[in-house]
């Protein structure tokens, strides 16, 4: 049996490019393996690995591919916790941080998560096919892996991006 008072934790150093997130998914479900996860469990981390990734890569300000930003997943005893940092430029608010903020107060303003990802699935069916962009995925971190989304900008002008799952590994902690 898990210990659920004992902190599990998986860092990695990531770089901002797509087939990182692959990795980081593998790294993932692997590390959840060794947690006894379930695959309904490492499913819907691994989505929400891949969200906050994507995300960190999206709304990071990187000067080259090299650049690594950091990469963690903890499971405790409040839950599992998905967790990246990305630099910003050093001067001003960029334009994506003014919209992933939009983006997380929009979830926010609803009762529940189910009704922001049926508002947002409205919206991407009346987009015109060009636009590669559907928005859904930090509504599918709250609404399909049930976390809760968090971010803020330190002093040092690094992202962070947190989901934290409340759920999924007390309930299995509690089950075996």
């Amino acid at each position: 049996m898990n210990d659920i008072n004992e902190p599990k934790l998986l860092e990695m150093k990531l770089r901002p490019i797509w087939g990182e997130i692959e990795r980081a998914r593998e790294e993932c479900r692997n590390f959840l393996e060794r947690l006894g996860s379930t695959d309904e469990t490492s499913d819907a981390l691994c989505m929400i690995t891949s969200e906050i990734l994507e995300n960190a890569i999206k709304y990071g300000y990187f000067t080259n591919e090299s650049q690594e930003f950091t990469f963690k997943i903890e499971a405790g005893k409040d839950g599992i916790l998905v967790q990246a940092w990305s630099p910003l430029p050093s001067a001003g608010i960029v334009e994506n941080l003014r919209r992933l903020d939009s983006i997380v107060q929009w979830i926010r303003s609803f009762q529940s998560p189910f009704q922001a990802y049926l508002e947002r699935l409205k919206l991407v069916a009346g987009q015109p096919l060009e636009n590669n962009e559907s928005g859904l995925g930090l509504i599918r971190i709250a609404y399909e892996g049930e976390a809760i989304l968090d971010f803020y900008v330190n002093e040092d002008n690094i992202l962070y991006v947190s989901a934290l799952q409340p759920k999924l590994y007390r309930e299995q902690v509690v089950v075996e």
